[in-house]
């Protein structure tokens, strides 16, 4: 399996799991009882290429509740310019 393959398996693993555990509270428990490996396995699901976007949102922003992660890690959005958005001095 391709490390992209295995990112996918996770990460479907992970959205089945938040839906099992009934979404909010329970999916926070879950996490929580899962300990630090938790916070490195969403990470990685957020980074693949899973078409369910907006559960990997929901798993985003449980993780972020649940295990203090500022975000999980996620890279919610990216910046397509060179700008960064700040003024040049002259």
């Amino acid at each position: 399996m391709t490390d992209a393959e295995h990112l996918l398996v996770l990460a479907e693993s992970l959205l089945q799991l938040v839906e099992l555990a009934g979404g909010g509270d329970g999916a926070e428990e879950m996490l929580r009882a899962q300990g630090p490996q938790a916070r490195d396995a969403v990470a990685a699901a957020l980074d693949s290429a899973h078409p369910d976007r907006a559960g990997l949102d929901e798993l985003r922003q449980l993780a972020a509740r649940a295990l203090g992660t500022r975000g999980a890690r996620a890279r919610k959005t990216r910046r397509s310019s060179g700008r960064s958005g700040r003024r040049r001095r002259r």
